[in-house]
């Protein structure tokens, strides 16, 4: 098969995977496969196709012992990676058949009213505690200290709390939890803070995972031409804010102006190098380093443990693995395979179908739970995977990317657990519940409650 015939076929896969993820939000109200489908197609097919146009530039890391990337390497990836997707969206729909129906009533007026102060409280607590941890770092890196190396994760990446806590007030303001006057006014405070101590160049992926699950929140339950108009809105504005702060990395050309890099590097797709992290870590597996197979995961267990107390932990990433960036080498350098090189790493072509129905199943498993219990419960969990699909498919030492997770999702695991009962109530009939009858439900083994 000739190099234009398996391009345009490859890339007409991605395109089709993207038509039936509109139609799967028709009819199932269920954005998470156009979501993935999109930013693969980005990634790979539009990524591939302006290297070949020329309108940007592959990665270059050939001062560490690395080939270039060649075109033939290129395509091979993107072939995998379209397989990937293949297998996961394919066993998600199979996974997940359940309609999404978003109804007025998301909760007990007692449980947003229990739920809502305690909030506000932990936001303003999140707030405060990530400008001192901040003003921490600030003050180590300026004494010379290694941010990697030197510095601990738990004050750097502290801010990513408020990931967590933006869901939930988006969530709670879909709930109509908040009066017209003070407390709204409260809510779009605490919302343009976050905003602001999230808007970070090396957290983009993080903030962009954010802002696209609360407009997926606010979007939810609207008609199908409302919906499409509060996704592509809240799309346009996360992409714009996207290519802002990559476009703030670049401190290089002081004469060029912000707004014209950041149209750059998302038109011509400059930050969406995962092709070409893919390409390079083929490099290494298995030829310098053996395959995972199932490493790459169990070392998410290892990361919560502070290197002071295990000093001899082993390190990620295949960089740091090989030895050629250490703690004496005074930077970081990483370039995401994304999810399905992530994969690769743990048993090629073979670990790329295996991890793919994994992964598969499993979102698809919790997006169905998530239509069967009280509906803000749903949409929380629904908001949550949708923040953590963006980075997670950027791929790259997975263990780093659960930390993230682990410190962005807590405040809204936490609330699920301390609430768990109203929460996780089962809803034997939903439709009923979506049209605002009354129902009961289920709260334990002897005891019912009624939300509505």
């Amino acid at each position: 098969m000739s190099f234009v015939t398996l391009f345009t076929t490859v890339s007409l896969c991605q395109i089709a995977w993207i038509l039936f993820g509109v139609l799967w939000v028709v009819r199932k109200h269920d954005e998470i496969p156009l979501l993935i489908s999109t930013l693969l197609f980005y990634v790979f097919t539009f990524r591939f196709w302006a290297l070949l146009q020329g309108w940007t530039s592959p990665v270059d890391i050939s001062n560490f012992g690395f080939d270039p990337v060649d075109v033939d390497s290129a395509l091979t990836v993107q072939a995998i990676a379209t397989l990937g997707e293949t297998v996961l969206l394919s066993v998600y729909m199979l996974a997940q058949r359940r309609r999404i129906d978003v109804p007025r009533t998301l909760a007990s007026p007692e449980l947003l009213g229990w739920l809502k102060p305690r909030l506000v409280a932990l936001g303003v607590i999140c707030i405060l505690v990530s400008l001192l941890a901040r003003r921490s770092v600030d003050v180590q890196v300026a004494s010379g200290k290694s941010m990697s190396f030197e510095v601990s994760s738990y004050l750097s990446l502290f801010s990513l709390s408020l990931v967590g806590v933006a869901i939930l007030i988006a969530a709670l303001w879909k709930s109509r939890a908040f009066r017209l006057g003070g407390e709204s006014l409260l809510a779009a405070l605490l919302f343009f803070a976050i905003i602001y101590l999230t808007f970070q160049p090396g957290m983009r992926f993080q903030f962009l995972g954010w802002f696209v699950a609360v407009t997926i929140i606010l979007s939810s339950g609207l008609s199908v031409i409302r919906r499409a108009q509060v996704l592509a809105i809240g799309l346009v504005g996360a992409l714009a804010l996207f290519a802002v702060a990559g476009a703030l990395r670049n401190d290089e050309d002081p004469t060029v102006e912000l707004q014209q890099s950041a149209w750059e590097r998302f038109a011509f797709a400059q930050d969406a190098n995962m092709l070409d992290g893919f390409v390079l870590l083929r490099q290494v597996y298995p030829r310098l380093l053996g395959y995972s197979y199932g490493g790459e995961h169990l070392e998410i267990f290892e990361r919560p443990i502070p290197r002071r107390w295990w000093p001899d932990k082993p390190v990620g990433g295949y960089m740091n693995k090989l030895g050629l960036i250490t703690a004496d080498t005074g930077f970081t350098l990483g370039i995401s395979p994304s999810l399905f090189g992530s994969f690769y790493q743990e048993g090629g072509l073979v670990g790329v179908v295996l991890c793919s129905i994994i992964y598969g199943f499993g979102f698809g498993r919790l997006v169905s739970f998530s239509t069967r219990i009280v509906p803000l419960a749903g949409l929380l969990i629904r908001g949550i995977l949708a923040a953590a699909i963006v980075p997670l498919l950027r791929g790259g030492d997975l263990a780093g990317i659960y930390a993230w997770f682990g410190m962005s999702f807590w405040p809204c695991v936490l609330l699920l657990w301390l609430k768990r009962r109203e929460f996780f109530a089962r809803i034997p009939n939903w439709q009923q519940f979506a049209d605002g009858v009354p129902v009961r439900l289920e709260r334990d083994g002897s005891r019912e409650h009624s939300l509505v």
